[in-house]
């Protein structure tokens, strides 16, 4: 079942959201929730806003902080100056 929301966004049963996010388990999920991911009871049962919660696991994903310029060419020469092992 399906809630709508004021804002426009719907609140959408644990196990469907768990499907729709690639099918992770529900252990999964409660580390979500202890992380900040929204989430209420309603009648013993969790329901989850769909657009704000797919936002929200959007928002944790971590990207590597690019190279810095020197650091790469640093390496660069580093690599040049290494003897060649021969088998």
């Amino acid at each position: 079942m399906h809630i709508p929301l004021p804002d426009g966004d719907t609140l959408i049963p644990e196990s469907e959201f768990l499907e729709l996010v690639g099918g992770v388990t529900p252990r999964t999920a409660n580390g979500w929730d202890h992380a900040g991911c929204p989430f209420t009871y309603i009648g013993n049962r969790k329901y989850r806003p769909k657009t704000e919660a797919l936002n929200w696991l959007a928002a944790q994903i971590r990207r590597r902080n690019p190279r810095r310029a020197h650091a790469a060419a640093r390496a660069a020469a580093w690599r040049a100056t290494a003897i060649p092992v021969s088998k």
